[in-house]
């Protein structure tokens, strides 16, 4: 109870001085349950800055509990069973990563899906969930669409969105080119329309 009431009434840090955790993943499905997460990219902003020497990519290989095939998206995300066998095995790379970054604030576009395969192998592989505070770009470009507009894929896929800030087209479907597409997106949207933001809790209020 006591540390509830001081996160309520904590007055939050200048957002420049937190760490955010921008991931991106490729699937073989969109329906986490079924699907498998084939690849990550990740990258991090510190001091309200892209730090490129931050940024990896890690391709993933089947496993026991991975043992799918991806001939049928290949054409999709170009990553093909050949190239997974020379991954990293996820359930390390899960266990390492979610410990690394559970206190930073993690960025995604389009966080449910994410979050979902995230959550779901994490059971899979009996490992510890840490309970991310998260922020999600196209969730903060759907609030902008008008009352009733459900806005479809088009409008608000990542390079759509990236568009209306005048920020260049990335490949799509590769996990490092759109986690580091991600991060250009938040900043560009925080500079544009939440200048006066000061605060991380600011941020989390905007996202929410």
């Amino acid at each position: 109870m006591v540390d509830w009431l001081k996160q309520l009434f904590h007055p939050g840090m200048d957002w420049r001085e937190c760490r955010f955790w921008v991931l991106d993943m490729e699937f073989t499905s969109l329906k986490p349950r079924e699907g498998h997460i084939l690849s990550a990219g990740w990258v991090c902003i510190e001091g309200g800055e892209i730090k490129l020497e931050t940024a990896k990519h890690r391709l993933f290989r089947q496993g026991e509990q991975h043992s799918d095939n991806v001939a049928s998206s290949v054409h999709i995300h170009q990553i093909t069973d050949q190239q997974r066998e020379v991954g990293v095995d996820l359930k390390l790379w899960l266990q390492h990563n979610l410990l690394q970054y559970q206190n930073d604030y993690w960025v995604f576009h389009h966080a449910p899906l994410d979050l979902a395969y995230l959550k779901d192998h994490c059971k899979r592989y009996d490992l510890y969930w840490p309970k991310p505070i998260w922020f999600d770009t196209l969730h903060y470009e759907r609030k902008k669409l008008p009352p009733g507009l459900p806005g479809n894929y088009r409008e608000l896929n990542l390079n759509a969105c990236r568009r209306r800030y005048g920020l260049p087209t990335y490949r799509a479907h590769h996990a490092l080119s759109d986690a580091l597409a991600t991060a250009e997106l938040f900043l560009a949207q925080i500079r544009r329309e939440l200048a006066d933001a000061k605060t991380d809790r600011h941020l989390r209020r905007a996202y929410r």
